[in-house]
């Protein structure tokens, strides 16, 4: 909690003495801590009062800690807009990507409970150049929100297995960033490339990512923790439980896996961080590697095929992971090597193989 707010607290007596907590190293900017209580829920949770927040109730939204008021929003602030997703860590989000009539996915302006928002916190790129397409090539802003558009609808295709959409994204972006000044705007290529990626086609090869290849992706992830917080380790027997677990019930929840990989794809900080859209593509693979990952983890838990329940709390911990506790930027940077060498090392960089 900022000062302004934990001061608040205090006058109002909104929570007991012991809720806010000044022992220790606080993060930057805090003037105290919520104390979780014993199970860990929040101490301004009033579950008599309804499940809301005695904070907001009594004080307004705009006493709660920053991290209160901006969760679960995700925002990129750009020139033109602000770009705001969810971190499906929030229990109620991810439970949005199982509805069987959510529709078609759609990037929404004027959205209610964002634009009519005052703040926004978040990666602000409104000072500097557009993405760049390949290392040492800037995009133009309409390519990128172009490719941006490209990827969401790809993701939405029923019928297809978030492993095979994401090998088919690859492809359309080798396209579009094997560009050069000679052919022309890189919008008209671009244009060109994604109607081409359209147009119906036979039957192509079957992509699928091998449990080792989550494995050395997810284990990037996690090594891109900060000091101070908690790594995820590996789930032990992931050998022996993804194929009797996982791996058999995957194709059932393909739709909601690939409509968490939208919502990763949409505003996505490392559109800036990265040094090209292969990039871009590697953190796509990475956030279905980390949702694997945690299935593994989870079914084991629970001795159990991966069910809706299963999948829910894998992707909110994966979410947990890439949105709250890794840091970007070096994240992105581990994954910098894509950005070098042909199509087919590209797919393998990602953890993507043909099936036989």
């Amino acid at each position: 909690m900022e000062a302004a707010a934990a001061d608040a607290v205090r006058a109002h007596a909104c929570l007991p003495g012991t809720a806010l907590s000044t022992a220790g190293q606080l993060p930057e900017g805090a003037a105290a801590v919520l104390e979780p209580l014993p199970g860990g829920a929040c101490p301004a949770l009033d579950r008599i009062g309804g499940s809301l927040c005695s904070i907001q109730q009594e004080l307004g939204h705009e006493h709660l800690p920053a991290s209160c008021r901006h969760f679960p929003r995700v925002a990129l602030l750009e020139a033109d807009a602000t770009r705001v997703t969810l971190s499906h860590f929030c229990p109620t989000a991810a439970w949005m990507l199982f509805a069987p009539d959510a529709g078609k996915l759609a990037i929404v302006r004027d959205a209610a409970g964002i634009a009519d928002r005052r703040e926004h916190d978040g990666f602000d790129a409104r000072q500097t150049i557009p993405p760049l397409l390949r290392p040492g090539v800037a995009m133009d802003a309409e390519t990128c929100r172009l490719w941006e558009q490209h990827v969401i609808g790809a993701l939405d295709s029923a019928g297809q297995m978030p492993e095979e959409t994401l090998a088919s994204v690859a492809f359309t972006t080798d396209e579009i960033r094997n560009w050069t000044a000679g052919q022309g705007a890189l919008e008209s290529h671009a244009r060109t490339a994604l109607a081409a990626a359209a147009e119906p086609r036979g039957p192509g090869g079957r992509w699928h990512m091998t449990l080792p290849g989550a494995s050395r992706l997810f284990v990037l992830a996690a090594a891109s923790v900060q000091p101070g917080l908690v790594r995820p380790e590996l789930p032990d027997g992931a050998e022996a439980g993804d194929p009797v677990w996982v791996k058999p019930r995957w194709a059932d929840h393909a739709a909601p896996i690939r409509r968490y990989l939208a919502a990763r794809a949409f505003g996505a900080w490392s559109a800036y961080l990265g040094e090209g859209l292969r990039t871009q593509v590697a953190m796509l693979a990475v956030a279905l590697a980390a949702v694997r990952i945690e299935a593994v983890r989870e079914t084991a838990r629970a001795l159990r095929p991966l069910d809706a329940a299963l999948l829910h709390a894998a992707i909110r911990s994966a979410d947990l992971l890439l949105h709250h506790l890794s840091d970007a930027p070096g994240l992105v940077r581990s994954l910098a090597d894509v950005e070098r060498g042909p199509a087919s090392a590209f797919l393998d960089a990602i953890g993507l193989e043909a099936a036989a």
